[in-house]
């Protein structure tokens, strides 16, 4: 808390006053102090001095009283009896000094001692009187006289140490007590200043402080001056009764008068003549406001100095200065704000107008999944009003059955993603309806630039279409059910008359049903391939995949179509490198993909043609050429020649036949054994279609699992059709603490789990034997494996995880390839410690 000037100063001198006090007492009572001991110290001198002169008596009338006793004579006698009187007195001085307790407390054992021996030395002098020399001689040497005079001369010896003693503390507490006074009187000093120089100082700090006080507030009203004329906004500041005393820079140019012009005005000056009187009362009832208040964004109309009116958006306050209280209004012009926002209207308007017309789901919902908009098929396809959708939540309109099929697809464009799915709503009328949603993010400006704000949604009604395609679907397959039957019969029949079952047949006849049969089994080929483009499209096209050797299989092909090659006088040449290849696949379909791509380069090969058929080995891959030297395919039509009856032109199918239907199934069938298939194309030189497909390498044996560590260490079985992948995840396993077991086929793992327990296992989805997902299922239903870990890896298992039918396979973990070391580890050992398969 910080004190007024005038409480800090009587403070400061009130402490320098109480110093001072101090400061005295101190050195009084240090002062009385040494008083007291100088006189103890005098005290302890007498005492010695009293001693000493009894011990030198005492020394003297013993002196004297062995004179006497060697030669008794009357003057020594005298002289010793003297002598004793004078030790006496000096006794009974010593005597008074200790009975006042000065001096040291041995003195009073001292007094008994000497007054004995003096007794001693009389009782001597009277034997030596009576009984002569030997009498008193022994009488000295006696052992009570020798105990007597060492106890005297040891009591003396203690005394005098102790008041030696006594009287060097005297002087050495007399000493320290001199040098605290002298501190206490320095200090007292020195504080006694400070305190002053501080009262000094603050005076002069005040003085200093008004004067730069006064400065800012000098500099204050200027800046405030200059801020306010430099204000965008209009600043008119008036008195309570509205006489108007300062107008801004932007208020004189937004109302078109002159300073002076304004000054000592009514501020209903700026207002047109039909709102002034009700301004006035408005204006009038601020005053009843209490100071400081503020009243915002108050919609009223200006009017210039030419007359011309214009909407203004006002702010009022008021500020007190020198005592008066003034009121201040902050006037902006509304004039583009307003057009801006009817244009916005209007625009708005007419955006919800159009897409009221789109019969589609329109909407934009913010990141917290909440309604800003939405057009009238929302509306009428919930059954609910404009009010009751508006900032609703997606899970509030669409349901909770709905959201949570919505709800991956809402996360996934939120973190920035275009989604596209479908999705059945059940809408108001409780009809079921399928919808194809389309999700598009919505990022912001500024410091939101990268960052998802919201989403557009838009969902097109396919019920119908869906159930077109169906009809389609349903009509194709039966009348082309229903067409092979007859079809069948007549090709069988066909083929016994041409070839002379019947008889032998006149030459024109037999041309005649050589183009009968040539025409059923052009007829029958469009059948199959309407049929297979039906499977393809309807997911029921079954492939039974083994491991080819594909050489073999290519000369198999080019045998089956050497009649064909023959009819168009062009040869079929198979190139293959020396070593075998192998890969997994279904030969029954990947011979109808050649068969197809070595029609097309036999038809648009030239007379006397060759279409190579090339093998090649790549790294982990097989590509299969197949080239002609025809015209090459047009530029416009490259784009969409997988397409489904796609052909350059139509004439093509009257000049080449075939159904435009091959290259959409063959792409369709070489992408299902997870190749890829392709073309170059050159005008006027010829075309190459390719295909490729993992190559098939050689699982090592099974043997029995055995450990790398004599400790035990978690047993981890990789699962995995391709060996380099296989060892690359052993390698990471071994180097985290794990063992590993390595199966490449699903009936290897099967005798890898009769014969060994494991913590955890890792499964590829493709394996070449069997689907993944097939034998994770075999395995939950087997109790030594019904709770084992199972992790899922595929180079799409984001995909996998997302299809229908794994809810009840407790697959631990799903991790896509190139596999995250960190990842698997981590998935891994969460899996280990649980003991049990998780819920996927």
């Amino acid at each position: 808390m910080k004190l007024p000037f005038r409480t800090t100063i009587n403070f400061a001198l009130a402490i320098g006053f109480s110093l001072i006090v101090l400061s005295i007492a101190a050195s009084y009572s240090t002062i009385n102090f040494l008083v007291q001991a100088a006189q103890q110290e005098t005290q302890a001198r007498e005492t010695i001095i009293l001693l000493e002169r009894l011990v030198s008596q005492f020394k003297t009338a013993e002196s004297l009283q062995r004179r006497y006793l060697l030669i008794p004579t009357d003057k020594d006698l005298a002289a010793y009896r003297q002598a004793g009187e004078r030790a006496r007195v000096a006794l009974l001085d010593l005597r008074s000094a200790a009975a006042l307790n000065i001096g040291n407390q041995e003195l009073m054992p001292l007094l008994g001692p000497i007054g004995r021996r003096m007794e001693l030395m009389d009782q001597v002098v009277s034997v030596r009187q009576q009984s002569g020399l030997a009498a008193a001689t022994a009488l000295i040497d006696s052992d009570a006289n020798r105990q007597l005079h060492e106890e005297i001369d040891g009591l003396v010896s203690r005394v005098k140490t102790d008041e030696a003693g006594t009287l060097e503390r005297f002087r050495e507490k007399a000493r320290q007590n001199a040098q605290t006074v002298k501190v206490w009187i320095l200090m007292g000093g020195l504080l006694s200043l400070s305190v002053l120089a501080w009262a000094v100082w603050l005076i002069i700090r005040a003085q200093a402080k008004r004067k730069l006080v006064e400065a800012r507030l000098s500099d204050s009203e200027a800046l405030s001056r200059a801020v306010t004329e430099s204000m965008a906004e209009g600043v008119v500041t008036a008195t309570q009764d509205g006489t108007i005393v300062n107008a801004n820079r932007a208020a004189r140019k937004l109302f078109g008068y002159s300073l002076e012009s304004m000054l000592d005005r009514k501020v209903t000056m700026l207002l047109p003549a039909r709102y002034q009187m009700g301004f006035t009362a408005f204006y009038s009832a601020l005053a009843d406001r209490r100071p400081g208040f503020k009243e915002s964004d108050t919609q009223v109309m200006g009017q210039r100095s030419d007359g011309v009116e214009f909407p203004v958006n006002v702010s009022f306050g008021d500020v007190e200065i020198g005592g008066r209280r003034l009121f201040t209004a902050i006037i902006r012009d509304v004039t583009d704000s307003k057009r801006i926002a009817q244009a916005l209207r209007d625009s708005e308007a007419q955006l919800r107008q159009v897409t009221d017309t789109v019969p589609a789901l329109i909407a934009y919902l913010d990141k917290n999944q909440r309604f800003q908009f939405h057009n009238k098929a929302y509306k009428e396809a919930f059954g609910l009003s404009h009010e009751q959708i508006h900032n609703k939540t997606m899970l509030e309109i669409i349901g909770p059955e709905a959201y949570a099929r919505a709800r991956e697809h809402v996360l996934e464009v939120l973190a920035g993603y275009a989604v596209r799915y479908e999705r059945e709503q059940v809408l108001a009328s409780g009809e079921v309806r399928e919808y194809v949603l389309n999700y598009f993010p919505r990022y912001g400006e500024g410091e939101d630039e990268d960052k998802v704000i919201g989403f557009y949604a838009m969902g097109s009604d396919v019920t119908e279409l869906k159930r077109i395609d169906r009809m389609k679907s349903e009509f194709v397959s039966t009348v082309s059910h229903e067409l092979r039957t007859p079809l069948t019969s007549i090709r069988g029949s066909l083929g016994l008359v041409w070839g002379g079952v019947a008889g032998p047949l006149p030459e024109k006849a037999k041309e005649l049903v050589g183009i009968a049969k040539s025409n059923c089994e052009r007829l029958i080929r469009l059948i199959n391939d309407i049929l297979d483009s039906e499977k393809i499209e309807s997911g029921k096209m079954r492939f039974e995949m083994q491991t080819l050797e594909l050489a073999s299989l290519m000369a198999q092909a080019l045998t089956a179509n050497e009649g064909f090659a023959a009819q168009h006088h062009v040869k079929t040449v198979l190139i293959e490198p020396g070593a075998p290849v192998r890969v997994s696949a279904d030969s029954d379909r990947l011979i109808q993909v050649v068969t197809n791509l070595l029609s097309n380069a036999i038809k648009f090969s030239p007379p006397e043609g060759v279409v190579p058929v090339v093998l090649q080995r790549r790294p982990g891959w097989v590509r299969v050429e197949i080239s002609d030297k025809g015209p090459g395919i047009p530029e416009e039509f490259r784009k969409r020649i997988f397409q489904k009856f796609s052909q350059a032109d139509s004439s093509d199918t009257r000049q080449k036949g075939g159904t435009g239907l091959g290259l959409n199934i063959s792409k369709a069938i070489i992408e299902r054994m997870g190749g890829s298939i392709g073309f170059t194309t050159e005008s006027q030189v010829g075309t190459t279609f390719y295909f490729e497909l993992p190559e098939w390498k050689e699982a090592p044996p099974v043997t029995a699992p055995m450990g790398l560590y004599a400790v035990a260490r978690p047993r981890v079985l990789v699962c995995e059709d391709d060996p380099d992948i296989a060892q690359l995840i052993g390698m990471m396993l071994d180097k985290s603490g794990f063992d590993a077991d390595m199966a490449h086929t699903a009936a290897q793992a099967r005798d890898y789990l009769k014969m060994e327990s494991y913590a955890a296992m890792t499964v590829d989805v493709k394996l070449p034997d069997a689907n993944g997902m097939d034998l994770i299922r075999e395995l939950r239903q087997v109790g030594r494996t019904r709770n084992l870990p199972v992790v899922v890896l595929s180079v799409t298992s984001s995909e996998d995880q997302l299809g229908q039918g794994h809810e009840d396979l407790a697959i631990s973990g799903w991790l896509d390839k190139p596999i995250n070391e960190l990842r698997l580890l981590q998935v891994l050992k969460n899996a280990i410690k649980t003991g049990k398969a998780l819920q996927s």
